[in-house]
């Protein structure tokens, strides 16, 4: 077993991973990697033969971020963060599999939103990389910061359901479709061009300082709409920075297949709320009826937190639970609650997705519903 151990040191994040007897660092391909300066990435540096250390800048695990409400922008600038990486990556002949897609091992920036991946360099890995699964964790976790704009997520969810297999292309087209300014920021910045990608303390504050304090330097992470705007506005900018990239990147924003997909009476009417059936809870205590009508629903006693506000019980913990749906199948995930959730009488460990059926009994603590499809 892989094991992981994060700390805070000089305003730097620093993550050792400790592999287990059998595994072999490619010490070429670190060094390689390491050189390449991949954005991204955090910096590895083998300090043993069975410990690699990786260095970037201050930062929280995703799994953390994804607990706090996140904006639209803040959700596809994350997507296509993750997009971005996989496609330089493959441009680098280094292949998916040796990525750490978790994400409790992967990490952001919280004031930079810059997300920072690991990637081992085993001489051997099995298994396929599960890139689909992870962008999915990400959706399912996601907590819009409007409660109001939940559409955001709704789409996305139907648009990547469609998808036969993990589309880099077709998936960077659509964010394009919804804010081509997050494509174009990411894409404008070159290999080794931010600053987590040093292991000199003076660097990383030179290049954050500096971009900070310059209004022109800021474009990499917009505050504002007007930012976003400005970046639009300009054309020849805008086109240089896609064609930077390559024909694949620009083919991105042309690609009629691509964008077919937003156009497809098929999938335009899946977003027609009237036309989902939603699950609902039935509440036992107060004979309320709940309709579950978020792909991720969260349930606790923190009003300002969740989905539907438990009431008057304290055995309930502030997000004690979400209620996941996949398609026509829905789970119940506990959030490391104080009292447990339990499906027909039995205890479910925690951060684990279990099914829920018509007429399944789910309790929080010893507050009892009653789930319905």
């Amino acid at each position: 077993m892989i094991r992981y151990k994060e700390k805070a040191k000089d305003c730097q994040l620093l993550v050792r991973v400790k592999l287990p007897f059998g595994k072999a660092v490619n010490g070429n391909e670190l060094n390689l990697f390491a050189q390449k300066c991949i954005r991204g990435f955090l910096k590895p540096k083998l300090i043993k033969n069975n410990t690699i250390e990786y260095t970037g800048p201050i930062a929280v695990s995703l799994f953390e971020r994804l607990e706090k409400p996140i904006s639209k922008y803040d959700f596809f600038f994350l997507i296509e963060q993750i997009i971005d990486a996989t496609q330089k990556l493959q441009r680098n002949a280094f292949p998916w599999n040796k990525v750490v897609w978790d994400l409790r091992h992967a990490y952001i920036n919280e004031t930079t939103k810059e997300v920072q991946l690991l990637y081992l360099p085993l001489e051997e890995i099995s298994g396929s990389a599960d890139i689909s699964g992870f962008i999915e964790n990400i959706i399912y976790s996601a907590k819009p910061v409007d409660e109001r704009d939940t559409g955001f997520v709704s789409r996305f969810v139907y648009f990547f359901k469609g998808l036969l297999h993990y589309d880099p292309a077709k998936i960077e087209a659509y964010i394009a479709h919804e804010d081509r300014s997050i494509v174009n920021t990411i894409k404008r910045h070159t290999t080794g061009g931010s600053g987590f990608m040093t292991d000199k303390r003076k660097d990383y504050y030179d290049h954050y300082e500096q971009r900070n304090n310059n209004d022109e330097a800021t474009g990499l992470l917009p505050q504002s709409d007007e930012e976003d705007t400005a970046l639009l506005q300009e054309d020849n900018e805008a086109t240089g920075l896609l064609i930077d990239e390559g024909d694949e990147a620009t083919g991105l924003l042309n690609d009629n297949e691509a964008t077919g997909l937003l156009d497809d009476d098929e999938a335009t009417g899946l977003l027609v709320e009237e036309q989902i059936h939603y699950p609902t809870l039935y509440r036992i205590l107060t004979n309320e009826r709940i309709c579950v009508n978020k792909p991720v629903f969260r349930l606790g006693k923190e009003r300002s937190y969740v989905d539907y506000f438990v009431t008057n019980n304290n055995a309930v913990s502030r997000g004690h639970a979400d209620i996941i749906t996949r398609g026509n199948r829905y789970f119940v995930r506990d959030l490391n609650s104080k009292n447990k959730t339990y499906i027909n009488g039995q205890a479910i460990p925690p951060q684990c997705e279990c099914e829920l059926l018509d007429g399944s009994r789910l309790t929080l603590g010893n507050e009892e519903f009653i789930f319905n499809i």
